[in-house]
């Protein structure tokens, strides 16, 4: 299990978007971007139309998880910065601004990373991770989690476990429950009373 200071330490913390920020409409996880395989139904077409307008119509729904905001503002320092590290693609990545603006005001992050060219989202993540000096990342998927955790073991991870998924085992990665847990993380000690 990572160190506290560790988290204290860093520098640089990303955030996933669809369950760590944004709600799960009805436990609906996002279709994770895969590396696209050739397809031979003419029913595909249709079924991501389909797709693309169930998402459209839940969007609206998404809420902000319990606390991010007051979570995200302790965690966000004049030392520490955080950006959003995220696989959403095509007309979903304008639908995460609205809805970050919407909900948690703007500049609250450094830099948004979203997955404009649609590529495999774990690979996509770990490019980022591997070109930005980010300390710790916080995600919900288990998946991505431990895909991450053995490519950067010398990074920190967070499994946001607002679902109760199973979570990954690894050294660098930490289980919390919710943005209260996650931003105790980073808290630095305070001071007690001067003693006699």
């Amino acid at each position: 299990m990572a160190d506290k200071g560790a988290f204290e330490l860093a520098r640089t913390v990303s955030l996933d978007f669809d369950g760590v920020l944004s709600s799960l409409v009805l436990g609906r996880t996002w279709e994770k971007t895969r590396t696209r395989k050739r397809r031979a139904s003419f029913l595909s077409p249709a079924v991501r139309a389909v797709k693309n307008g169930a998402a459209a119509l839940t969007e609206r729904l998404r809420k902000p998880l319990p606390r991010v905001e007051e979570a995200l503002r302790e965690i966000r320092t004049p030392q520490r910065t955080i950006c959003l590290l995220t696989s959403r693609t095509g007309r979903r990545i304008p639908a995460a601004e609205r809805w970050l603006d919407r909900h948690l005001g703007a500049g609250l992050f450094e830099r948004l990373f979203f997955n404009a060219a649609g590529e495999d989202a774990d690979r996509f993540k770990a490019r980022v991770l591997e070109s930005q000096p980010i300390d710790v990342h916080v995600d919900d998927d288990p998946e991505t989690l431990a895909v991450l955790a053995r490519e950067f073991p010398d990074r920190l991870f967070i499994h946001l476990n607002h679902y109760r998924r199973r979570s990954p085992p690894a050294e660098n990665i930490v289980v919390v429950a919710g943005w209260d847990e996650a931003a105790a993380l980073f808290a630095s000690p305070r001071p007690g009373p001067p003693r006699d």
